[in-house]
C-alpha cells in the first residue's frame, strides 16, 4: 500500500485541468474512471482484514461507516483514476445498500450470500400478487426499508456533528441513495420476471403496475431530495434501468419510455444521463431522439463504435474494457482489448470516457487498473 503520507498534489493538479477542459471539450486525453464501491473490500479476504460481512453492514450504520472509509482510504492512496488521490480534506461518504434498497422498500425479502452483494426474492409471481400489491397503495418514502436507510443516513450526519475522524480528517459530505436504478428494472426484480410475460398476457394489468411502481419512487425520489435539501428540476439529473435489455425497440417505446419521461420531466431541467448494463444498442436511437440524452454509461456487451453512430458526437459514451479482462489479464489481454475500444470509433468527437463495463470485481489486481491507466495516458491521446 502507497504510503499515506505521500502526495498526490501533482495528480491531482492535472486530473482538475482535465475535466475542465473535458466540460470544454479541448481536452488533450480521455479521461479514465473505475466503477467500485466498498465490495472491494469486503469481498477481498486479503483487504477485509475486519472480517465485514454485508448482513452487519446493513444492520449496523457504525460498520458501514468503517467499510466506506476504508474503500475510500484504499481506492484514493492506491487504484489511479482521473479522480482525487491521498487523503482528502474531508471524508466524501455515502449510505450504500447496494441494488436493493428500492427492491427492498417494496417489500422484497433480502438475502446474504458469501461472497457476493446481498440481493432480494422476488415476491409478487401472479396476477393475484399483482393486484393485491397494488391494493395496498403506495409505501411511504421512509417507510419500510427506507426507514433503515434513513436511520443510517442520520447516524452519519450525526457523527458528522460530533467531529468524528478518519486518519485525522473529517467526515464531509454525506450522500444517500436520491436516485433510481429505473422502474422496469425494479418491476423485474420484484416479480422475478414476470412482469415481462403480463406484457403479453395482460397488457392493462401490466401497465397500471408499471405505473404504480414508477409514480412510487417519483414521490420517493422526491422526498429523499427534500430531504437532503436538493432541489428540482436540476441539470446534471441521471437514472438507469438496466432490465430495458429484456424489451424490444417496440415495447420500450410503448411500456416503459413514457415512465421514463415522467421522471425525466419531474427532476431534470436539462438532458439527463443514463446508466445501461447489457444488450441496449436496440434503444439507443429511442434515448437520442424522445430522451435527448446527454450521456450513457455502459456495460457489457455494447459494440462502442455502433453507439457512437447511433447516438452522434454530442453524447458522452462511458465504457471500456470488460471486467472479465481487467480481473484475470494477461496485461497483454489488456492492452489488445483497450486498443480495440479505441480503433472502435467511440473518441469520435471526442465525448468518450473510458471506464471498465461495467463496475470492477472484487480482487481485481490494482496493478491492472495502474497499468491500464497509464496505458490509456501514453495511448488515448487525442491529436492537435
Amino acid at each position: 500500500m502507497i504510503n499515506a503520507t505521500n502526495s498526490f498534489e501533482h495528480h491531482n493538479e492535472m486530473v482538475l485541468h482535465l475535466w475542465e477542459d473535458f466540460k470544454l471539450n479541448r481536452h488533450k486525453r480521455i479521461p479514465v474512471i473505475w466503477g467500485m464501491n466498498d465490495r472491494m473490500i469486503v469481498l477481498n479476504k486479503e483487504l477485509n482484514i475486519r472480517n465485514y460481512t454485508y448482513e452487519r453492514i446493513f444492520n449496523d450504520p457504525e460498520t458501514m461507516l468503517q467499510a466506506e472509509l476504508e474503500f475510500e482510504y484504499w481506492k484514493r492512496l492506491n487504484v489511479y483514476a482521473d479522480w482525487e488521490m491521498g487523503l482528502p480534506r474531508e471524508w466524501p461518504i455515502s449510505v450504500q445498500f447496494q441494488n436493493v434498497y428500492e427492491s427492498a422498500w417494496f417489500g422484497a425479502p433480502l438475502y446474504f450470500s458469501d461472497g457476493s452483494v446481498p440481493d432480494i426474492f422476488p415476491f409478487l409471481k401472479s396476477e393475484d400478487d399483482l393486484k393485491d400489491f397494488m391494493k395496498k397503495g403506495m409505501p411511504e418514502p421512509f417507510s419500510g426499508f427506507m426507514a433503515r436507510v434513513k436511520s443510517f443516513y442520520e447516524y452519519f450526519l450525526k457523527k458528522k456533528e460530533e467531529g468524528y475522524t478518519y486518519f485525522e480528517r473529517p467526515i464531509g459530505s454525506v450522500s444517500a441513495p436520491i436516485g433510481t436504478d429505473g422502474p422496469f428494472t425494479i418491476a423485474t426484480n420484484i416479480t422475478g420476471g414476470y412482469v415481462v410475460k403480463m406484457l403479453y398476457l395482460n397488457r392493462s394489468l401490466a401497465e397500471e403496475f408499471l405505473w404504480f411502481i414508477t409514480e412510487s419512487i417519483i414521490e420517493r425520489m422526491k422526498a429523499w431530495h427534500r430531504l437532503l435539501k436538493i432541489s428540482y428540476p436540476y441539470e446534471g439529473f441521471g437514472f438507469a434501468d438496466d432490465s430495458i435489455q429484456l424489451l424490444s425497440p417496440r415495447a420500450y417505446r410503448e411500456f416503459v419510455l413514457p415512465l421514463h419521461k415522467k421522471i425525466v420531466n419531474t427532476f431534470c431541467s436539462g438532458r439527463p444521463s443514463i446508466h445501461l448494463c447489457g444488450a441496449v444498442i436496440q434503444h439507443l436511437k429511442t434515448l437520442k431522439e424522445e430522451l435527448n440524452i446527454s450521456s450513457i454509461d455502459t456495460g457489457f456487451p455494447l459494440d462502442l463504435g455502433r453507439a457512437r453512430e447511433i447516438l452522434g458526437e454530442d453524447v458522452v459514451i462511458q465504457g471500456g474494457v470488460r471486467v472479465t479482462t481487467l480481473k484475470q489479464g494477461p496485461l497483454s489481454e489488456i492492452e489488445e482489448e483497450v486498443k480495440t475500444v479505441l480503433s472502435s470509433g467511440v473518441t469520435r468527437g471526442k465525448r468518450f470516457v473510458f471506464r471498465d463495463a461495467n463496475n470492477v470485481a472484487p480482487n481485481t489486481p490494482v496493478e491492472h487498473l495502474n497499468f491500464t491507466y497509464e496505458l490509456l495516458k501514453k495511448i488515448g491521446l487525442y491529436g492537435g
